[in-house]
């Protein structure tokens, strides 16, 4: 079985799949835009959109995690690596 995976290029574990198949998809989305130009509006706003959503979302998951401590908050005398 190891042989045939060898002799078939996938002894890698298939990783090498990715970037072709990602190149055929380019090459695919590019000639279906030679061919109808309106799809490369389509396209741009769907990747705009998308990317406008993922902002928002980012922006809203971080909302939370923003925190403010003040400076002078400890206690003089007070030995921190004590905590440790």
């Amino acid at each position: 079985m190891r042989d045939q995976q060898y002799q078939w290029g996938l002894g890698g574990g298939g990783l090498w799949l990715v970037p072709v198949l990602s190149g055929l998809v380019l090459i695919v989305f590019g000639i279906l835009i030679f061919i109808v130009p309106k799809l490369l509006e389509l396209i741009v706003a769907a990747v705009l959109i998308f990317a406008g959503c993922s902002l928002i979302g980012v922006g809203w998951h971080l909302r939370g995690r923003v925190t403010y401590r003040r400076m002078d908050e400890d206690k003089p005398g007070t030995d921190r690596l004590g905590d440790l």
